[in-house]
């Protein structure tokens, strides 16, 4: 039996390989689509992965492992079926440079990815049960809950960033220990969104690069309609749902434009204390310092706020006045980082995330 696995996963490399051709000009319809990127880079280094028949209801499909994952998923496409598997792991190795592991997996992390939404519906009804019309509420996307993503492939530009933000959560629930309040939780999962693929396949994670929560972090600057600091803080992820879609369009967009600020804002300031914050994720008594602070804190003062102070700065009012600032010269400026000149484009399809009120602060 495991001669046999052995010689499957060198049959699906080199079936990969044969089918390079077809690979490097769909992908490279993808880039162009999605990207705009022009430059073609030597293809990434191939991951082994096993392939095993599987079936959900009336549905085939095919179950891909691979060192990190199990993916369950009805998309039959043979040039995405050997693009999923690159595309997960790469993105677990961006995981671990933002947040450094606590443990290695138990188990391999489950991503169900069907096909159409009548089979993601089906497959949301079974694994939620009673909590399933919350989840349902979804249109284009998907959601992780438990540590389990289940996504609707939409299309290229919408499904590939969207695994990688639910990839996230997955990460932090089955290889870091302590709670992580939404503000960074999602935040750095919005960061894993931004990617730059070529014709042979992704090239590197861009956390600049993200033209729809650019459009909507731009929408709400040029409208007044910034959620402030304090709140942005104190926002539990599951609450956000409820909200009406133009404020969750602008959480997402504003914890993506925190995180940019917190890496680069004026110069470099607040750069290092949250790299010794995301570092500090994996320690389990991160979750014990919190509970002291918030004791010792101000009456009403959220987790969320507690970790920002204890890392980030305790001047909510002059960190703020700043992190808008930044916004609007990096966003609404006609250039980006490096003088980079953004290009700016309207998507058809909408992304959209969910993350169960028990997945993103555990």
């Amino acid at each position: 039996m495991r001669a046999q696995k052995r010689k499957g996963t060198q049959t699906r490399c080199l079936a990969g390989l044969r089918r390079r051709h077809s690979v490097l000009g769909t992908l490279a319809a993808l880039c162009m689509a999605a990207n705009g990127c022009q430059s073609m880079r030597p293809p990434s280094k191939p991951v082994s992965f096993q392939a095993e028949a599987w079936s959900f209801g009336p549905w085939q499909g095919q179950k891909l492992i691979t060192p990190h994952y199990e993916v369950y998923t009805t998309v039959n496409d043979p040039v995405l079926v050997e693009t999923f598997p690159a595309l997960l792991e790469r993105c677990y190795e961006y995981y671990q440079e933002l947040v450094p592991p606590a443990r290695e997996p138990a188990e391999p992390m489950k991503v169900y990815l069907m096909a159409t939404r009548n089979q993601w519906a089906a497959l949301t009804r079974q694994l939620t049960g009673p909590r399933a019309a919350v989840f349902l509420k979804i249109r284009n996307g998907g959601f992780s809950d438990g540590g389990v993503s289940v996504i609707q492939y939409v299309t290229h530009a919408v499904t590939f960033p969207l695994l990688a933000h639910e990839g996230f959560h997955q990460y932090l629930h089955s290889c870091v220990d302590p709670a992580v309040p939404a503000w960074l939780n999602e935040g750095l999962a919005v960061v894993c969104e931004g990617q730059r693929w070529t014709g042979s396949g992704l090239k590197s994670f861009d956390p600049w690069y993200n033209p729809i929560r650019r459009n909507q972090l731009a929408e709400a600057l040029a409208r007044e309609r910034l959620l402030p600091l304090e709140e942005l803080l104190s926002t539990h992820a599951g609450n956000i749902v409820d909200e009406p879609s133009t404020k969750v369009a602008t959480y997402y967009a504003q914890v993506w434009g925190l995180m940019l600020f917190l890496r680069e804002g004026q110069n470099g300031k607040y750069a290092e204390g949250f790299a010794r914050l995301r570092q500090s994720l994996r320690d389990p008594e991160l979750t014990g310092r919190l509970r002291a602070e918030q004791i010792w804190s101000s009456p009403g003062v959220s987790p969320g706020r507690a970790l920002f102070q204890s890392f980030i700065s305790e001047d909510l009012e002059t960190f703020e006045r700043q992190y808008v600032s930044f916004l609007r010269n990096r966003i609404l400026s006609e250039r980006g980082p490096a003088g980079r000149r953004w290009r700016w484009f309207h998507p058809a399809a909408r992304q959209e995330t969910f993350h169960a009120p028990n997945h993103s602060v555990r």
